[in-house]
């Protein structure tokens, strides 16, 4: 069967092959990794895939359904939708209208903000609290060119302390190197939770500079897949089960990572348009 008339009809190829292939990153914690200890896959996408493939055993009458998982990268991960090598990728792809012309999106399921981190006892309350302070930014990063941005904006100066990764511009705030850091609240996360207790010392400031919003990829032009897909993630919006997924994955002893208005408003109604159009 041609890679075009395949991919119209994946509900039928899964239900014949009897197989759900599932594409998932190799360390994008805590969305998409695979464990290293016991070699098993895990994550908050993961998760949110695993119950669209339950909901397909029940679609296809097919209990004895294999889930089986594909890596992919930032690299391959569309590609690999495309060429047929996946059915899902499940990681931490943003829906953007650009995206849209090449893969299909389900509603989604993360809103990833830039956020400012810094310490409660440092005074700094909002973003023009830091003119004139040390934020900590990855260096060549998007993230990088809004600062700049905001800079030529509201008429900042603010003094930039590259980093090569987030884990060191934390690094960096908690020695007293930087006065802020300056990165995707998710993927703070990951490293805060190494604190300890002492992650209680910091706060993220209530103003973002910028929204990603993630969704699960699958193909294009594919309605009936798409329909059990979104069936999925709006039950999972609609009764609160994805609230308690990012209460699994962003929970840890000392505290919850804040959860941004955009976050709020996703658990609220689900949605599947790309990043160009969520004002912020």
């Amino acid at each position: 069967m041609s890679p075009g008339a395949w991919a119209q009809d994946t509900l039928t190829h899964i239900s014949k092959t009897g197989e759900l292939r599932l594409g998932h990153r190799e360390a994008s914690h805590p969305f998409s990794y695979k464990d290293p200890a016991t070699g098993q896959v895990r994550g908050y996408s993961v998760d949110i895939c695993t119950r669209i493939y339950e909901e397909l055993k029940k679609e296809l009458k097919r209990p004895d359904l294999r889930l089986t998982y594909v890596l992919v990268d930032g690299k391959n991960r569309l590609a690999d939708l495309k060429n047929n090598v996946v059915d899902l990728e499940c990681g931490t792809t943003t829906n953007t209208l650009e995206r849209q012309k090449e893969v299909a999106f389900s509603h989604h399921i993360f809103i990833a903000t830039t956020a400012f981190l810094v310490r409660k006892d440092s005074g700094i309350k909002t973003v023009d609290d830091l003119n004139g302070k040390r934020i900590a930014v990855e260096r060549k990063t998007t993230n990088d060119g809004l600062l700049a941005t905001n800079e030529r904006t509201y008429h900042r100066k603010f003094i930039y302390v590259p980093v090569d990764s987030t884990a060191q511009g934390l690094d960096a705030l908690t020695r007293r190197e930087a006065d802020a850091v300056f990165a995707d609240d998710a993927g703070l996360w990951s490293p805060m939770t190494r604190l300890g207790k002492a992650m209680g010392d910091y706060q993220f400031l209530e103003k973002r500079l910028s929204v990603e919003p993630y969704s699960i990829g699958l193909r294009r032009q594919d309605p009936r897949f798409k329909e059990l897909v979104d069936q999925v993630t709006r039950r999972l919006i609609q009764t609160g089960e994805m609230a308690a997924l990012y209460k699994k994955w962003f929970h840890s002893d000392q505290g919850t990572l804040p959860m941004s208005v955009f976050m709020r408003e996703a658990l609220k109604r689900p949605s599947d348009v790309g990043v160009e159009q969520i004002a912020f």
